[in-house]
């Protein structure tokens, strides 16, 4: 029996140029490099009494099922939606966050759009309200009708758009589920919204939610300007004891005002989905009804295609197999069916299946490392066929 041991390297990932599925004449393709970045639609809106477009981003295997999925709403969607699908599809593969809808929507009047109120030097601002009404009685509802969502929404947005994004927050927060605030422009106006949230919102109110905020350190000194406005408004949020709030702020090293998106962004959508990460208490509490339960709980929440990461189906597994080598098992089986190229987890899943005896399994299990072995030229056909060889000269 080899040592119990996990080495984790790099599987060569393939990216498959996703196939848009038009629902309107009005659709067309974004491309990037041959990729298909997303369908533009072009919506018109009898609030905003203009036409708008928006950008929609598929999980790649959306065309595959039933599932239904997440929805993050991008604000500037047009100059963000390449980096921000970057690290969906990248955290979605890996299990991070659940497959994902982007909807990114393109600026036309940032100040008017994302501004609730006017301001002396700007005569087109203070049109938020109506932003939001967009959002909220068009755009939604095309996009829950037009693609199989579930209701999971969050909103995102950097600078103006943070601002617009923090206002919702306080003002309609249940419009969203969870919230990433980048970079906002809470100076606007003298910090009124920081003021309101002191006056308006109410003392232990209970408010579920994810929210995110990011922003560089580059941007201001921490004592003065957006760093130090934006923990103004943290600590307003955080002195009312909001039930259920779960917020986290995050400073970037090393970045700017318009570089911070990128990571704010990837971290954001890392902890607005990081009811993924397995608890101590659950790890400490393992049951296999219980594992079950709550595989379940995240494919009813998220979708069919919704799954944790393999390290964290690793480490569960590592940390009870030697209490309980049958849930261990059943913890890899489900590990090796969301990761079915991953020849670490089928290959220790089979050691393990060797250990409770069950060499005929272990056998099998040996039989698909060699498949994808092969499938994916990693040269370890010979290796696996000696513990084949091994396991039914034993047997």
């Amino acid at each position: 029996m080899k040592p119990f041991l996990f080495h984790l390297f790099l599987i060569a990932s393939f990216f498959t140029s996703q196939t848009m599925v038009g629902h309107n004449n009005f659709i067309k393709s974004v491309e990037s490099d041959s990729i298909t970045i997303g369908a533009v639609h072009t919506i018109n809106s009898t609030i905003l009494n203009e036409e708008r477009d928006i950008v929609v981003s598929l999980p790649k295997d959306y065309t595959n099922g039933n599932a239904r999925y997440s929805v993050l709403y991008l604000t500037d969607g047009f100059q963000n939606i390449e980096h921000v699908r970057g690290s969906v599809e990248l955290l979605s593969r890996t299990g991070h966050i659940p497959p994902t809808i982007i909807v990114g929507i393109k600026s036309i009047n940032r100040v008017r759009d994302f501004t609730f109120t006017k301001s002396e030097n700007n005569p087109e601002s203070g049109g938020g309200a109506t932003f939001q009404s967009f959002i909220e009685n068009e755009l939604i509802a095309y996009i829950d009708k037009m693609y199989r969502t579930n209701d999971i929404r969050i909103l995102e947005g950097h600078s103006l758009g943070g601002l617009f994004a923090a206002t919702i927050l306080v003002e309609q927060p249940q419009l969203f589920s969870n919230y990433i605030i980048m970079s906002p422009a809470l100076w606007w106006n003298g910090e009124e919204l920081t003021q309101n949230a002191k006056a308006n919102l109410k003392e232990s109110q209970s408010l579920e939610k994810m929210v995110f905020f990011g922003i560089g350190k580059d941007e201001s000194a921490a004592d003065y300007g957006m760093r130090k406005e934006l923990t103004n408004f943290i600590d307003v949020l955080n002195a009312k004891n909001i039930k259920g709030l779960n917020i986290r702020h995050k400073e970037f090293e090393g970045e700017g005002h318009m570089s911070s998106p990128l990571r704010s962004n990837y971290f954001g959508l890392k902890h607005v989905f990081s009811d993924l990460k397995y608890s101590d208490s659950f790890i400490s509490n393992f049951s296999i009804e219980n594992f079950l339960k709550e595989e379940n709980k995240i494919i009813a929440k998220y979708g069919d295609s919704a799954k944790r990461t393999g390290e964290a189906y690793y480490n569960l597994g590592a940390a009870i197999y030697k209490t309980n080598l049958p849930g261990a098992i059943r913890v890899f089986k489900r590990s090796v069916e969301v990761y079915p190229y991953d020849i670490n987890l089928i290959t220790t899943l089979a050691r393990l299946q060797e250990k409770n005896k069950a060499t005929a399994q272990a056998i099998k299990t040996y039989k698909i490392a060699i498949e994808v072995s092969k499938r994916y030229n990693l040269g370890k056909e010979e290796e696996f066929q000696k513990e084949i060889n091994r396991l039914n000269k034993a047997n």
